[in-house]
This record gives C-alpha cells, sequence and structure tokens, in this order.
C-alpha cells in the first residue's frame, strides 16, 4: 500500500480570539472523526499565530483533506512544506493528535518559517515532523490534546 506524508504550515487567523480554544477543540472534534472515516492519521501543532501540521494515509485521502484545509477561512498563508511517499506512518494511533503552544513548539515553528520557501530537501519540515512526533511520543494523552476533548481512538 502506498502511504502519503504531508506537511503544511500557515498563519493562524484564530489568534487573539477569545474563543480561540473552543475553535481548535472544534476542529479537533471533525478532524478526529473525519480522518478516522478515512483512514488518515496525522498531528497538528498550534502556536500563538500558526498552525502547522502532518497528514499521513492514501494519497487521494490526504490530498482530499488538505484540499478542504486550503478553503477554510482560519488558515492564511499556507506554505505546503512536504509532500512525500513513505513507508510506515509517523503517527499511526492518531487520527489527529495535538500540540498546544509552548516555547518548543515556536521553536520548532521559527525553524521551520526561517527557510520558507521550503527547499527541495524537505530537512526542516522533517525536523518539524520529527520535532511533533517526539512531543507526541513525550506526552500523556491529557497533554497532547485539550484538557476538554476526549481522548484520539487508540
Amino acid at each position: 500500500m502506498t502511504l502519503l506524508r504531508l506537511a503544511y504550515i500557515s498563519k493562524s487567523l484564530l489568534a487573539g480570539d477569545p474563543r480561540e480554544r473552543e475553535h481548535i477543540a472544534d476542529i479537533l472534534m471533525s478532524s478526529r472523526r473525519n480522518n478516522e472515516e478515512t483512514q488518515v492519521t496525522g498531528a497538528l501543532l498550534a502556536t500563538e499565530g500558526r498552525f502547522a501540521q502532518v497528514l499521513e494515509g492514501e494519497p487521494k485521502a490526504v490530498e482530499e483533506v488538505y484540499g478542504r484545509i486550503t478553503c477554510v477561512p482560519r488558515h492564511q498563508d499556507i506554505v505546503l512544506l512536504l509532500t512525500e511517499p513513505i513507508a510506515a506512518r509517523q503517527f499511526p494511533e492518531w487520527a489527529m493528535a495535538y500540540i498546544g503552544p509552548s516555547q518548543p513548539a515556536e521553536d520548532a515553528v521559527a525553524r521551520v518559517t526561517r527557510t520558507l520557501p521550503p527547499t527541495d530537501d524537505g530537512d526542516a519540515a522533517r525536523d518539524l515532523v520529527a520535532f511533533m512526533s517526539t512531543m507526541i511520543d513525550g506526552c500523556s494523552d491529557a497533554m497532547a490534546r485539550p484538557n476538554d476533548e476526549p481522548a484520539p481512538k487508540r
């Protein structure tokens, strides 16, 4: 089976919204439900002004999800960082993991944005994906998602 990994970064138009946390919780619930149906896995990282997301799965499903994301008005300046075939998923147990704002997340996003537009080698994007995976692996379920969200189906 051929799998595709896609990573992008965008400016969040939710930044500063008093209901930002509620909006992100809604995004996660919807993403988890939709991704589970299409067998797409991945992770969302939200900082104080940016989103970074990784999607993995069948190429058609991943491309459809990304296509919907590009039409959502909460994103501005979406930059596709990486699309590559993969042998195995980095986030196999997560319909959509979540990494909230933190200094390490801000630093990881800053490293990627310094190299925009992305270089052809994709190393900065792969480093971001690795960072996201490390953050999720090192956290309990409660830390990898908003406190008011149900645990992802594992």
